[in-house]
């Protein structure tokens, strides 16, 4: 087998995978330092400001409490996550916004209205649309066109049985509660029609993609497999 055939083989493989990485990355959005894909490709939001990833919402929006954490238990179907509190929700908050509104990450507030993320344009104000929030975090209630994007969250570490509330409404503003209620609350949202809200969730970012690898490791050989060559 020559270099030339080898070089031809590694190439061809790397041309192949960067398409079908690109096709997975063509329903890409981003808000803030959150992306996520809104094809259905991942499960998974991005946050490349603190270096997590976040379950896109509409993954467990429909469970009570305590089968959530039966989902991300380590024999469920989504283990390696864990429920948010409330320095996990600032954390999202603030990667929502990119770190350009500090004021919305206030822990000693039980209530934050943080106005919208959309951008300051020489037109004015122009805020995120409701397919644009549901493209990102994938529709978390059952409320159509309008719906408005929500998670709970622990308002501490879980030590006095509170939740906290996150409420994104899409358009208009953003809205934090550190405390709403206690978890036994949470469970009256779980299933009806018009809310279906889930737990914020989370985990550090994982290792890149395996195609990712790939095609790294590929550049690496063509390389080599040149020098070689030489």
């Amino acid at each position: 087998m020559t270099f030339k055939f080898i070089n031809k083989v590694s190439i061809a493989s790397i041309l192949v995978l960067t398409c079908i990485t690109n096709t997975a990355n063509a329903g890409l959005i981003n808000i803030g330092a959150l992306s996520s894909n809104d094809d259905g490709s991942t499960m998974v939001i991005t946050d490349t400001l603190n270096n997590l990833e976040w379950l896109r919402w509409d993954q467990l929006a429909d469970l009570t409490y305590f089968e959530t954490l039966t989902a991300i238990s380590a024999a469920g179907s989504h283990p390696g996550w864990q429920i948010a509190g409330v320095k996990q929700a600032n954390l999202f908050i603030n990667a929502l916004f990119n770190n350009t509104n500090p004021a919305c990450i206030n822990e000693d507030v039980g209530f934050i209205s943080c106005g919208d993320t959309g951008a300051v344009t020489s037109s004015g104000f122009t805020p995120f649309s409701s397919a644009e929030y549901t493209a990102l975090l994938g529709d978390s209630s059952a409320r159509g066109a309008s719906s408005v994007d929500a998670a709970w969250f622990y308002d501490d570490t879980i030590a006095d049985a509170k939740a906290g509330f996150l409420n994104l409404e899409s358009g208009t503003r953003n809205e934090k509660y550190n405390e709403f209620g206690n978890i036994a609350l949470t469970d009256t949202y779980a299933r009806t029609n018009s809310e279906s809200i889930g737990w914020l969730v989370y985990r550090s970012a994982q290792v890149p993609e395996p195609s990712t690898l790939v095609i790294f490791v590929l550049g690496v050989f063509v390389l080599g497999a040149r020098y070689l060559r030489k």
